[in-house]
């Protein structure tokens, strides 16, 4: 009798330990890639809405360092006045010296400003409510001394309300840039007969960016702070006819004159 022949099954051999770790590894990569792109596209129209609040905020505050310095002049220093010997204005303008210093420390004070903000010094206040603030070193307190350092929660990528405040933060840090131009302006109104009140400001225009971790729009900032003001008086006039719409009547200063002296003969 034939024995019957034993059918074996081929058995499949497991892929290698090495296959598996590659597919897992490229799996992986694809899926943080993934990721960090959904974030970013999700954070992105926040850190916008927030660098653009923060562009206001620090483009204001460098206005206010650059212009902080030109209150301390008062009107005779901006202005150089000439008058004749009896004492009348005869030609008024700038004093050169003292405006073109006032522009070229107002553009050092900005620079210095975005310097300081940079590199995470924290902000300062003239007249500040509390003591001021020690800060450690401590990822808290980075937070709360660097105002350039920003936290957005996980939660803001669901686009969810209520999740909007849940979830790790991720810490951003912004960058920005900006220059500022100055400008003394002045304000001349009559009054009286022979004056005119002339009122000195500073016309400042500040352009702010943020670089990093995006490059935004300029914002233009435009601000005017007054620095002083003064009369300047001139001849007094022989006749004067107001502001009214009739018509003016002069004497003539030497018949008045003429008119004094027959009197003084009839006398």
């Amino acid at each position: 009798m034939r024995r019957p022949r034993r059918r074996y099954r081929r058995k499949f051999a497991s892929p290698p330990g090495k296959n598996i770790f590659f597919i897992t590894l490229i799996l992986f990569i694809i899926a943080v890639t993934w990721s960090v792109w959904f974030i970013d596209k999700k954070v992105e129209p926040v850190l916008y809405d927030i660098a653009s609040v923060k562009l206001d905020e620090f483009g204001t505050r460098a206005i206010n360092q650059a212009v902080r310095f030109a209150e301390e002049y008062d009107y005779n220093e901006v202005l150089d006045i000439n008058y004749d010997n009896e004492g009348n204005v005869v030609r008024y303008g700038w004093n050169p010296a003292v405006v073109g210093e006032i522009n070229r420390v107002a553009t050092d004070r900005v620079e210095e400003f975005f310097q300081r903000v940079n590199r995470g010094d924290p902000i300062t206040y003239d007249y500040s409510l509390h003591e001021p603030y020690e800060y450690g070193d401590g990822a808290e307190d980075r937070v709360e001394q660097d105002p350039t350092l920003i936290e957005v929660p996980l939660g803001q990528v669901t686009g969810n309300a209520v999740l909007a405040n849940l979830g790790p933060k991720i810490p951003i840090n912004l960058e920005f840039v900006g220059n500022v131009r100055t400008n003394i302006v002045r304000d001349v109104e009559p009054f009286g007969i022979n004056a005119s009140w002339v009122s000195l400001y500073v016309n400042v225009e500040a352009d702010v960016q943020v670089v990093i971790p995006f490059t935004t729009e300029v914002e233009t900032i435009n601000t005017e702070i007054y620095i002083d003001g003064g009369a300047i008086m001139g001849d007094v006039p022989e006749f004067y006819g107001g502001e009214d719409s009739g018509p003016s009547i002069s004497v003539p200063k030497e018949d008045f004159l003429k008119e004094e002296e027959d009197l003084q003969e009839d006398e």
